[in-house]
């Protein structure tokens, strides 16, 4: 992990609206570099806040692009330099055209663990793929070499802020898997048992020959898309999928992860096509999912994911009842969140793209720091 550019003032400001606390903008987009997202945070064994993202020199998913990241020793009042985490210099990387969507976990034996994904494209050949990698942060500053997660033959999207690790000790990470993007998707996860040594990919969560996928036009065409996991109270698996159906998907397994049930629809949650992320309140137990709150659900597009809000189950799941905005800005969109709840605050990282511009030009990393009790 190496710096590329001088300490840099980042004003850390009150939040106006929505949700209370303070804002940063961590990543800030400009000509060179016009897009950041995809991102995550953790809390290392020193007290210190590492957050990672995705950094692109243009606007699409499929730019060249980096993981960068930025260190606070004072729980995000002040941040360090911008430093590169994940190259596309680096020897294992030559073949790649682009690192995106980072997660961070610390494992419970200690190591840090950082898991991103890969792209490869072969444009004379009309072949694009996309695998994960993981990789252990080692002493808090020095990056061991990629391990392979899954095959590299497959278009795997297993986006940010989704790897866990259960009560007893198994690594998952939940990602669409098809043989090229966006066609004919399932949800699949990862799973390994020594630490992220090795990991196998387990069978498919899918609504091909389903009811729910023939209402899609065309039918099984990105059906289940960006799963994230959350463990439930009784040690079961929570699996949720971001969909075209109207609402978000969900799936049980009850053997932590070796097998999946037939996918149905949250119903209580109307969301456009954009995914969802899940964190347990410490204090209530409750189970908080983020998403956007757009009435228009599957009529809405990508450029629709707004506002960003919070909904809240006391039930494991069973049911959702609405909670608040967290950012409904008019003019902006925001999503791709990461949560992560320490002390008496809940750190959320995601991306802010104004409206106004193409594609996603100009869309910033954003670290939202809010009071937990505001999550009721």
């Amino acid at each position: 992990m190496k710096t590329t550019e001088k300490k840099s003032a980042i004003q850390v400001r009150e939040r106006r609206t929505g949700a209370p606390g303070k804002e940063i903008i961590l990543g800030r987009s400009d000509e060179s570099f016009p897009r950041h997202s995809e991102g995550d945070l953790a809390q290392l064994q020193d007290g210190s806040l590492l957050a990672v993202w995705s950094r692109f020199k243009g606007a699409s998913d499929h730019s060249r692009s980096e993981i960068i990241g930025r260190r606070s020793l004072d729980m995000g009042m002040t941040w360090s330099e911008i430093e590169i985490i994940a190259s596309l210099d680096e020897d294992a990387h030559r073949r790649n055209s682009n690192l995106m969507s980072a997660s961070l976990l610390c494992l419970k034996n200690g190591s840090v663990l950082l898991v991103y994904s890969a792209k490869e494209e072969d444009l004379k050949n009309g072949r694009i793929v996309c695998y994960p990698y993981c990789r252990f942060i080692e002493d808090e500053t020095r990056l061991s070499a990629p391990i392979p997660m899954a095959d590299q033959e497959h278009y795997y999207v297993a986006h940010n802020a989704r790897m866990i690790q259960t009560a007893d000790g198994r690594l998952l990470l939940p990602a669409s898997v098809a043989p090229k993007p966006v066609d004919n998707q399932e949800c699949k996860v990862l799973i390994s048992d020594d630490h992220g040594l090795h990991w196998k990919c387990q069978p498919a969560c899918s609504l091909f020959n389903h009811p729910y996928g023939e209402a899609l036009n065309p039918p099984n065409t990105r059906t289940l898309h960006e799963p994230s996991l959350f463990e439930l109270s009784d040690g079961r698996m929570m699996m949720v999928m971001r969909t075209r159906l109207n609402h978000p998907f969900f799936s049980i397994s009850a053997d932590k992860g070796e097998t999946w049930s037939s996918p149905e629809p949250i119903a209580d949650v109307v969301n456009p096509e954009s995914p969802q992320s899940l964190f347990r309140h410490p204090n209530t137990g409750k189970i908080i999912m983020t998403y956007n709150n757009n009435p228009l659900g599957k009529k809405a597009g990508w450029e629709d994911r707004r506002p960003l809000s919070f909904t809240i189950s006391a039930d494991e799941g069973a049911t959702f009842k609405k909670g608040k905005d967290i950012e409904s800005v008019e003019g902006y969109c925001w999503s791709y969140v990461s949560c992560r709840p320490y002390g008496d605050q809940v750190y959320l990282l995601y991306y802010e793209w104004p409206r106004s511009h193409v594609n996603f030009f100009f869309c910033d990393l954003k670290l939202s720091i809010v009071p937990l009790d505001w999550f009721k």
